[in-house]
């Protein structure tokens, strides 16, 4: 019997940021799935990742290590993150760092060298709320986090990306897509990373990205709910 060939991993996104389309929003407390008629009631249900963001935090994670005064503080440990979107006729790709302020751990000399989208690439590090309100949507509107986050002030690199992309103010007439990455940045010295080595992926095409920690994936729906005030579900 003749041997079957390997098959190549699959490339399509198999990541999820901030849960699953089927999951009740936060926020405005419809199914994310929802529809109204045609169209979802949120614009986009659900952030999943993509092949191509991961190989532009390899790029990241490449440029990264090569930096020799990066390498000074071998023991650096945080979460790096790069989103794409297309919100009307706009795009949006931004490269943010978990930590570290006011200076980020990524900087524009780190983008070097990404061929996906080169040169349209944008390191944000917004200010992220150190209390449960005082927190903001995509599309700008605030909104509080729910009481029973846990580590809801966490200035990790997802909500960087969220609250970065909310920053541009976007308009919202269409949302056509929104696609996130992580990745865990381990220096070479690095102790006690299992609190950060615990949100690696799993499967053939992601076993070194990672999923979003337990408090990003707690606040990310907050984020993404562009349903207006009035047709929220008590």
């Amino acid at each position: 019997m003749p041997k079957k060939k390997p098959q190549p991993p699959s490339v399509k996104p198999n990541l999820l940021h901030g849960g699953r389309a089927s999951d009740r929003c936060p926020r405005c407390r419809n199914a994310r799935n929802k529809k109204d008629g045609q169209k979802f009631l949120h614009s986009f249900p659900e952030v999943t990742d993509s092949e191509n963001l991961r190989q532009a935090l390899v790029t990241v994670d490449r440029n990264l290590r090569q930096d020799k005064e990066l390498m000074k503080d071998p023991a650096a440990v945080f979460m790096m993150g790069v989103l794409e979107a297309k919100i009307g006729n706009r795009e949006y790709f931004f490269v943010a760092s978990s930590g570290r302020t006011p200076q980020p751990w990524i900087q524009d000399k780190h983008l070097a060298g990404i061929s996906y989208q080169k040169g349209k690439w944008k390191v944000v590090n917004p200010g992220v709320p150190d209390r449960r309100d005082g927190w903001w949507t995509v599309q700008r509107k605030q909104v509080t986090l729910g009481a029973d986050i846990a580590g809801v002030t966490r200035p990790c690199s997802a909500v960087k990306l969220l609250l970065g992309l909310g920053d541009e103010k976007p308009t919202w007439n269409q949302v056509e897509y929104l696609r996130m990455s992580e990745m865990v940045y381990v220096g070479p010295k690095a102790e006690d990373t299992k609190h950060m080595r615990a949100w690696h992926g799993e499967g053939a095409t992601n076993s070194w990205t990672a999923h979003s920690c337990d408090a990003c994936e707690a606040r990310i729906p907050y984020l993404i709910c562009d349903v207006p005030d009035n047709r929220f579900t008590d």
